[in-house]
């Protein structure tokens, strides 16, 4: 199974809805929307070996 998907069109996605809830639905977005900008960080675009974090 191949699902495509793109991390920041999904953070982006989850901002937009952050903005139009409010109270503890607004923290859930906005916590949704900085676990797919990880995501996008921690991706490894193909081909490529993945980073090593510093800490």
């Amino acid at each position: 199974m191949n699902v495509e998907y793109d991390p920041e069109r999904e953070a982006v996605a989850a901002m937009k809805l952050a903005a139009d809830a409010d109270g503890a639905e607004r923290q859930r977005w906005i916590n949704a929307a900085l676990a797919w900008i990880e995501l996008t960080r921690l991706r490894v675009p193909f081909g490529r070996e993945p980073r090593e974090e510093t800490a």
